[in-house]
């Protein structure tokens, strides 16, 4: 009896043991089953693209960017094979240490790596040089055990004819930032995207779509196996309106000079010229500019800014084709309209001079604009009023922006009665008529801005967007770009008539002030302007040669070739130039005999 009964305690302590046990084991079994369940389903995307990234890696292949030709078919920007070192954090076990070794063998800074490493996304390489030499694709791959994770990628850069020539027109490329990352939605870190110019307008158009590889690796990283390859679509080449030997010509004229040239084809506003002084050399930026060069680009002269649409400066004189045009259609004047010019104009209690202190006598329209007499236009302005000098004067561009495709340009100012109030709180002056009619005073304009002015009056009022692409050219077609007609000011053939013959006495004339523009065979019109930088009091008594560059005249040409059938018209602007006779008149008479040679006008 004593034995069952000890018997029967050891039996129910066996069962509740193996009850317990049962449990646990039971709960085991639903943990494994409850973890399964996570991996293999809640968590199955994560945990096999950490398998397949342990096993097959996903490369770009990166897309070639499209080239860029002139007008004739001329390409000037082209690419070149660039053998870049990328570095996958991923494969790398100590990081640190691979770093220091990568800035000893590259000499390259260190922070700048880990500051990419911070930005950078899991499994996406990041490049660590661009460019690599020969003697430094050698060595990784010569040594490429030591450093896992390191490897040599293939990927395009830009190649420039003459980068300085074409610097402010196409820009150059940089790596992306953060905030372009997030924009756009298709850049990685390290990835190089237009930062200026037309790199920068079409880049969408220039830059291609990457391609994928689809890469087995081994344990080290190292690739065994290609599975997959999608191939790249590379970006689609430009056709622009430019001559590539234009923007080479204008910067030769401009050597030790600041300014800008812009050449328009009247019908349409094709540019067939945009050049900006002083330039930079785009081949800086490939693959990637220096430190030191990048601080040179920084100084006083500030060759990073396209004086031909990013500065705006007063036009001085040239904006008198623009008065004798609104006046004559206005009809407040006739060609035989004629002002006495004594040197000084009176209105009220003020005088204003003319730049002819002896004054130049009876002077009527055509003598007004060959000999750019300011009294003539003071007169002129009051009976035009303001109200009708700034209908013409919008009405043909200036005051706002082109629209010319470039991503950045200046508006200029044109001021009206509104502005004046806005910004001074006060009422317009007659005063001020007076100066803005011979273009001074609160009014400045880019380049472009003033040869879109010149177009328009020439071509009857037609106001046209200038644009820089002719055609964008596919793998499987072409497309043509079309002009855009913007707005049309109706000027009769009779008033465009009488300013051609006024503008083509200032060239040809006897006493025209822009006689050194005569090109042989070719009647050319145009209209020089000079434009203060200081006061008169300050620099009267001084010599051209005395005068501090800073204090100097800034120098102007606007013109029109062939005058007898208008098809062109070029504006120069020479910053600090001094007269427009002297200063900006040359060059434009050297580029239209360069437009005669490559065959642009055929001589008389």
């Amino acid at each position: 009896m004593l034995f069952r009964t000890v018997n029967d305690k050891i039996i129910k302590l066996f069962n509740k043991r193996l009850t317990l046990l049962f449990f646990i084991f039971i709960g085991f079994i639903f943990f494994i089953i409850i973890r399964l369940f996570f991996l293999q389903i809640i968590y199955y995307d994560k945990y096999k693209t950490l398998s397949d990234n342990n096993r097959i890696r996903i490369v770009r292949i990166f897309a070639s960017r499209g080239m860029i030709m002139d007008r004739k078919g001329v390409v000037f920007v082209k690419n070149a094979p660039s053998y870049n070192l990328t570095l996958l954090k991923e494969d790398v076990k100590d990081l640190k240490g691979t770093i220091e070794k990568l800035s000893s063998v590259l000499n390259i800074n260190i922070d700048s790596v880990q500051k990419r490493l911070k930005n950078s996304y899991p499994y996406v390489p990041i490049a660590i040089k661009r460019g690599l030499s020969f003697e430094e694709m050698s060595y990784f791959m010569e040594h490429s055990q030591d450093f896992p994770g390191v490897k040599i990628e293939l990927e395009t850069s830009r190649k420039y004819e003459d980068g300085e020539a074409i610097s402010h027109l196409v820009g150059y490329l940089g790596e992306v930032n953060l905030d372009e990352i997030e924009k756009y939605g298709i850049y990685f870190p390290g990835d190089l995207i237009g930062k200026t110019g037309l790199e920068k307008y079409y880049e969408a158009v220039l830059r291609g779509k990457n391609g994928l590889k689809y890469v087995e690796v081994d344990s080290l990283g190292q690739a065994v196996n290609i599975t997959n390859v999608k191939e790249p679509v590379p970006g689609n080449n430009i056709a622009l309106t430019i001559d590539f030997n234009m923007q080479k010509y204008a910067k030769e004229l401009f050597a030790g000079k600041k300014g800008a040239v812009v050449i328009l084809k009247i019908d349409g506003n094709e540019v067939i010229t945009l050049f900006s002084a002083p330039t930079f050399n785009l081949n800086d930026f490939v693959p990637y500019i220096s430190e030191d060069k990048w601080k040179q680009l920084h100084n006083d002269d500030k060759p990073l800014i396209n004086r031909a649409t990013e500065a705006a400066y007063p036009p001085g004189s040239v904006f008198k084709v623009l008065m004798a045009t609104a006046a004559l259609n206005e009809k407040v004047i006739t060609p035989n309209t004629t002002f006495n010019c004594n040197g000084e104009f009176s209105y009220g209690n003020l005088t204003y001079r003319c730049w002819n202190k002896d004054g130049h006598g009876a002077v009527n329209l055509k003598k007004s604009i060959a000999e750019s007499c300011d009294v003539y236009y003071y007169n002129v302005g009051l009976k035009l009023g303001i109200d009708n000098i700034v209908k013409y004067a919008k009405g043909l561009g200036l005051g706002s922006k082109t629209g010319i495709d470039l991503p950045t340009e200046s508006g200029g100012n044109f001021p009206d009665r509104d502005w004046k109030k806005r910004v001074f709180k006060q009422s317009w002056y007659p005063g001020e008529t007076i100066i803005t009619s011979i273009g001074q005073g609160y009014m400045t304009t880019t380049p472009l801005q003033l040869a879109v002015m010149l177009s328009g009056v020439f071509n009857g009022g037609k106001l046209y967007k200038p644009r820089l692409l002719d055609k964008i050219i596919t793998t499987k077609e072409v497309f043509k770009i079309n002009s855009e007609l913007i707005n049309d000011m109706h000027i009769p053939k009779e008033v465009v008539s009488t300013v051609l013959d006024a503008v083509v006495e200032t060239v040809m004339g006897e006493r025209g002030t822009a006689y050194r523009a005569k090109v042989d065979g070719v009647l050319v019109g145009g209209k020089t302007g000079t434009a203060q930088v200081v006061g008169l009091k300050k620099t009267e008594n001084m010599n051209q040669d005395q005068i501090p560059e800073k204090y100097r005249d800034h120098s102007w040409f606007g013109g029109v070739f062939p005058a007898d059938n208008p098809q062109y018209v070029i504006v120069v602007f020479v910053e600090h130039g001094g007269a427009g006779s002297s200063g900006a008149t040359p060059i434009a008479g050297a580029l239209i005999n360069k437009m005669v040679q490559l065959g642009y006008v055929s001589g008389r």
